[in-house]
């Protein structure tokens, strides 16, 4: 399947920052930033066809690659880190097992999957709205003081983890669906689809006088093409316009309770509201969205065809009692999970202790343990250099993650 996009929208998903100033600025569009643009690209799909000259460029990709390569001009990416291997054997496992069991084909989001698939917890993927509001994150902190989980005053430590785990399990999620769709074992399908509060009025004489209510119906519909246009000039429009302008677009998707960036999601909001489709309906859109169908593609046994190339040394134990092997296999990936999170936040902790130190050997003094109390956002940095940082990750971890006990 081939996905085409301007160059203005794959600018902002792939550019720099310097790239996506020219493009917001209207400069023109040079050839090395082209030529580095496409380097970029071709580390991520397997095929990118360009059509057109300057601003009405047209890519169409291929298939995005399962890992990013190298690129062509031999700086090698970032993402080379690698998960433990049980990690690695029992995630596709638990999303097979849930594949087969599941009756109904309506596509979720990656966390709605996550959950359902049993990655995440029902109460951490409750919690994952703090992401996005800080209103929630305060009812949240405060639950979890109650029970002992954090201190007060560290209620970013909460999002900082909700942030990292959710994303971390997101990305690998959809490294595995691509894995297992190139083996031809599921068929994946990818959707943009929008949450719509749409008003109902109702008109009635109550007492000699008329009365109007009005509620709302939500309604979850996939946006077409036409759709997707006017929501794409909206959001160009919008950082295009002198109101705006300085926003780069890490302050809009990372920078979400910045004053100027809560602006600018409310202006958008409220036009996103009044699109309409083709025919003319308004569509009183709230939020959009990505959502995934997955469905077993493979003719025979899903599993056994997977553990043939990936993990031979388990067929015998999933063939003599599969129901075991699901539960000590779903056992196993959550216990190598909670490793694997409170390893990463050691290694975090650790080096963030070296910089320091290095800074003041640099300049020399004494580390200031109270440079990061008086902001927020620092707190997880002072808990860095406490060497407490760890110990409270961990609880998290073990509040949101599943234990076994």
């Amino acid at each position: 399947m081939t996905v085409e996009k301007t160059l203005r929208e794959v600018v902002e998903l792939h550019g720099t920052e310097e790239q996506r100033k020219c493009v917001l600025e209207g400069k023109k569009w040079r050839k090395e930033s082209n030529d580095a643009l496409m380097k970029e690209l071709d580390s991520i799909y397997e095929s990118v066809d360009v059509k057109g000259k300057g601003y009405s460029k047209k890519f169409i990709f291929g298939e995005e690659k399962v890992i990013k390569s190298d690129k062509k001009d031999n700086r090698v990416n970032n993402g080379k880190g690698q998960v433990p291997l049980k990690y690695e054997q029992a995630f596709p496992i638990m999303m097979l097992q849930t594949l087969l069991e599941r009756q109904d084909a309506t596509p979720l989001t990656v966390i709605g999957w996550l959950q359902k698939m049993g990655f995440i917890t029902t109460e951490m993927f409750k919690a994952c709205k703090i992401r996005y509001n800080d209103k929630v994150l305060g009812t949240e902190s405060s639950k979890l003081v109650k029970l002992k989980k954090i201190n007060e005053g560290e209620d970013y430590l909460v999002k900082d983890y909700l942030v990292k785990e959710v994303e971390r399990l997101s990305k690998y999620f959809m490294h595995v669906v691509k894995k297992l769709k190139d083996a031809k074992i599921i068929t994946h399908q990818s959707y943009t689809m929008a949450k719509c509060e749409i008003p109902v009025i109702n008109e009635y004489y109550a007492g000699g006088q008329m009365v109007r209510d009005v509620n709302h119906q939500t309604r979850y519909i996939e946006l077409s093409p036409y759709v997707l246009e006017q929501i794409s000039t909206i959001q160009a429009n919008l950082q295009n316009s002198i109101e705006f302008r300085e926003l780069t677009i890490t302050d809009i998707n990372k920078y979400k309770n910045k004053p100027l960036v809560m602006e600018y999601w409310k202006e958008c909001k409220k036009q996103l509201n009044e699109v309409i489709d083709e025919s003319g309906e308004r569509l009183y859109i709230e939020l959009v969205y990505d959502a995934h169908a997955l469905f077993i593609k493979a003719g025979r046994n899903p599993i056994i065809k997977w553990l043939e190339k990936n993990n031979r040394e388990a067929i015998d134990t999933y063939n003599s009692d599969d129901m075991k092997y699901f539960l000590e296999n779903r056992m196993e990936f959550h216990e190598t999970l909670h490793n694997y999170v409170v390893e990463l936040a050691e290694k975090r902790q650790k080096k963030f202790q070296e910089d320091e130190k290095a800074k003041v050997s640099e300049l020399g003094g004494k580390i200031n343990l109270r440079q990061f109390e008086d902001d927020k956002y620092k707190k997880v940095k002072d808990l860095m250099l406490k060497g407490k940082y760890v110990e409270a990750y961990q609880k998290l971890q073990e509040y949101y993650g599943y234990t076994f006990k």
